[in-house]
């Protein structure tokens, strides 16, 4: 304890450098990508599907994702497939538009 005391800068010093190393590693560390699985329609094409679950990734970005994750070819894709789509891509937007409590349709 008294080679603290002594060496308060030292101390101070190498408390600093733990901490940016701590800060560092959290922040650095590759987070684990998690999937949703979604089953393709007639009439799907990753173009369309894209405009339901790219959120804001470009589309061609959304496209190119999407093929390398599912290890596609091509961009054809057919009814009765399914697809890997990353949940950090995934937001699903409803087709029905925005509906407020106490619509009557």
């Amino acid at each position: 304890m008294n080679w603290v005391k002594n060496n308060s800068f030292i101390s101070l010093l190498l408390g600093i450098i733990f901490s940016c190393t701590l800060c560092f590693v959290i922040f650095t560390i590759e987070k684990e990508e998690s999937f949703n699985e979604i089953l393709i329609l007639e009439g799907d094409t990753l173009w369309t599907l894209s405009d339901k679950y790219r959120g804001d990734t470009p589309k061609q970005d959304w496209i190119t994702k999407v093929m390398i994750t599912n290890n596609l070819n091509t961009q054809m894709i057919l009814a009765g497939d399914s697809l890997l789509i990353s949940t950090s891509d995934y937001q699903y937007t409803s087709d029905q538009g925005v509906e407020y409590a106490g619509d009557i349709k």
